[in-house]
C-alpha cells in the first residue's frame, strides 16, 4: 500500500476523532448548562422588562423610619430581610503588575457557572440578614452583630445568577476591595438602588 495513502487514511481518522471527542463535549456542554441558561435567560427577560420602569421605580423612592441615628443628608430607602453569603479574600500584591479589575472576581464567578467539568469550590452558607440601604451605606443586621458597608466602597453591583449547592439562585451581586457579597433575591430593584447612590457618593 502506498505510503501517501496511509498517512491519508491516518490524518482522515485523527480529524473524525477529534471532531467526535468535540461533538461529546459540546454535547455534555449543553447538557449541564441546561438548568442554568433557562434560569438566566429568565432572568435576563426579567431584567430588560425592569429597566424600562427603573426610572420611576427610583423616584418613587420614600425615606423609611428605622430605630438608627442619621445624619440629617441620610436616610433610609429600602429595608427587607434577605440569605446573603459571605465570602472575604485577601489581596495578593503582584510585584510584576499590579491592578485592581473591578470586573475580574465577577468574571471569575461567570466562568464557574459555565464551567465544563465539576469541582467543589469553597460554598459559604448563606445567613437570614435584614438589610438597611441608604443614600449613604448598606446595613445588614444578622441579628449578632452589625456590618456596615459604605457605598463609597463599594467596586461593582450587578445581577448575579448564584449557584449555591446546584440550585440556581437570583441575586445582587456586590464587591469591595475585600469582599464579595451576594443578596439572594427576585426584587430588581435593589441593585439599582445600589448602584443609583453609589454613583451619587463617588
Amino acid at each position: 500500500m502506498d505510503s501517501k495513502f496511509i498517512i491519508a487514511i491516518c490524518i482522515i481518522g485523527l480529524y473524525g476523532l477529534i471532531l467526535l471527542i468535540v461533538g461529546i463535549l459540546a454535547y455534555m456542554y449543553s447538557i449541564k448548562h441546561k438548568p442554568y441558561k433557562k434560569v438566566n435567560d429568565e432572568y435576563l427577560k426579567e431584567i430588560a422588562e425592569y429597566k424600562k420602569n427603573e426610572t420611576e421605580v427610583l423616584k418613587s423612592l420614600k425615606p423609611i423610619k428605622t430605630k438608627f441615628k442619621l445624619s440629617e443628608d441620610e436616610n433610609v430607602y429600602f429595608i427587607d430581610e434577605l440569605n446573603v453569603s459571605y465570602n472575604e479574600f485577601e489581596i495578593k500584591k503582584n510585584k510584576k503588575k499590579e491592578f485592581d479589575d473591578e470586573y475580574d472576581q465577577y468574571i471569575k464567578n461567570l466562568k464557574k457557572n459555565y464551567s465544563l467539568f465539576k469541582f467543589k469550590p469553597k460554598q459559604n452558607d448563606l445567613e437570614k440578614s435584614l438589610i438597611y440601604i441608604s443614600n449613604k451605606r448598606i446595613v445588614l443586621d444578622d441579628g449578632k452583630e452589625f456590618k456596615i458597608i459604605k457605598l463609597e466602597n463599594i467596586l461593582l453591583t450587578e445581577y448575579f445568577i448564584f449557584n449555591f449547592g446546584g440550585e440556581y439562585l437570583k441575586a445582587t451581586y456586590l464587591k469591595t476591595k475585600n469582599e464579595e457579597i451576594y443578596f439572594v433575591t427576585d426584587d430588581l430593584k435593589l441593585n439599582s438602588i445600589i448602584t443609583s447612590f453609589r454613583m451619587e457618593n463617588d
